[in-house]
């Protein structure tokens, strides 16, 4: 497993598109907080732990879990 962190700085993925595991678009991130990042998605919103974000290659971020993993921590803001 790579030591190296899954994004250098948090505050460049603000704003960025993602998309899931299985390449699904999933929205944009919001927020990024302590330990979570907030993903806006037309009605809804995800809270997705940072731990589950595999990178960043500045123009998208990638997450480690599929959609329907996702859909477990959907919130309606």
């Amino acid at each position: 497993m790579s030591s190296e962190p899954a994004v250098y700085n948090w505050d460049k993925i603000v704003l960025k598109p993602v998309r899931s595991k299985d390449n699904q678009d999933v929205g944009n991130v919001i927020s990024t907080e302590k330990d979570t990042i907030t993903i806006h998605s037309g009605r809804y919103e995800f809270i997705v732990s940072k731990n589950d974000v595999e990178g960043f290659n500045g123009g998208e971020v990638f997450l480690l879990k599929d959609y329907a993993e996702l859909q477990k921590t959907k919130i309606k803001p």
